[in-house]
């Protein structure tokens, strides 16, 4: 389980100055619905190492969360709609 500090140091890693060579590429790995959420989270954390900076075949991802912000799906259907019109 990752504690609070160790959560804090991932983190605090700058995707302006990693080698993004480093980092888990994403790309391809699929969510089993079948299993448990915890289990799914479980696996998510031993194949992505970094939840808040990995890679996307050849992209470097960052993730960030605030506190009162929409939920990222509601983001990601406005994102979607947004492209599909050309905006």
């Amino acid at each position: 389980m990752l504690t609070q500090e160790r959560l804090e140091e991932l983190q605090s890693v700058d995707i302006r100055i990693v080698d993004k060579n480093t980092l888990a590429d994403m790309s391809g790995f699929q969510f089993d619905n079948s299993l448990s959420q915890a289990e799914r989270a479980r696996r998510v954390f031993t194949k992505i190492k970094n939840p808040y900076l990995f890679r996307l075949g050849d992209m470097a991802v960052e993730v960030a969360f605030t506190e009162n912000a929409p939920p990222l799906q509601d983001m990601m259907d406005s994102f979607l709609k947004r492209q599909k019109c050309g905006i």
